[in-house]
């Protein structure tokens, strides 16, 4: 079967109340003024070091690597178990896992913290691996990340879908000539994600499923 990558924010967990502390303690260590909820959730899923920039307004690297430093601080100390699988996610990913798919999370999360959160909540089996960014900057682009990941494995490139909630995952999925499936109960929009040429975007996680071999039977045609 061909292989399913998983964003993991807004895809397979809501990340939100960990993210959104992390990142009022990274500003408020730096001096910074706090964020309405409603300016921040737009940041959950893009790149962190593009998201502090932003924020602080500053090209900065310096500045920019301490807020994220001061950011998975926060993260380190219990914020990374602070988010909820979303509801029928952990069914879907079982019957995916029971049928036989090969499944990887690639996300923009540092891979550490990433593998810890999917062995947190009880996915680890699910998966034949956990992607994310290194810490030293290596793989913070996701298609760099993904074709790490096909070479690495010695998948057919592609061959596979990837699954997100934002611009990110599609245009990181498009770029490696995969399959892309949006997903809107996350952080992105279908706007953004439509323009990265998203080819299906689904609405509940029951609907993923479905998607899922819709896009591999259109795939062996």
């Amino acid at each position: 079967m061909i292989p399913i990558l998983f964003d993991l924010d807004g895809t397979i967990t809501d990340p939100k109340p960990g993210f959104l502390a992390s990142v009022d303690y990274a500003l408020s260590a730096l001096g910074e003024p706090g964020r309405e909820e409603i300016e921040l959730v737009k940041f959950i899923g893009p790149p962190l070091r593009n998201t502090f920039a932003t924020l602080l307004q500053t090209d900065d690297e310096e500045r920019v690597e301490r807020a994220v430093e001061l950011y998975r601080e926060r993260l380190d100390d219990g914020g990374k178990f602070e988010a909820e699988v979303y509801p029928g996610m952990r069914e879907l990913l079982e019957s995916l896992h029971s049928q036989g798919n090969r499944m990887f999370v690639a996300t923009g999360k540092p891979r550490g913290v990433a593998t810890e959160i999917i062995e947190h909540f009880g996915l680890s089996h699910c998966f034949e691996k956990v992607y994310g960014a290194e810490l030293d900057g290596r793989f913070v682009d996701k298609a760099d990340l993904i074709e790490h990941l096909y070479k690495e494995h010695s998948l057919t490139e592609g061959e596979g879908i990837m699954i997100g909630d934002t611009a990110f995952d599609i245009r990181a999925g498009r770029l490696n000539a995969l399959n892309t499936i949006g997903v809107s109960w996350g952080y992105g929009t279908d706007e953004q994600m439509r323009a990265e040429y998203v080819e299906l975007i689904v609405r509940e996680v029951s609907e993923l499923g479905a998607a899922i071999e819709e896009v591999r039977r259109a795939g062996a045609l």
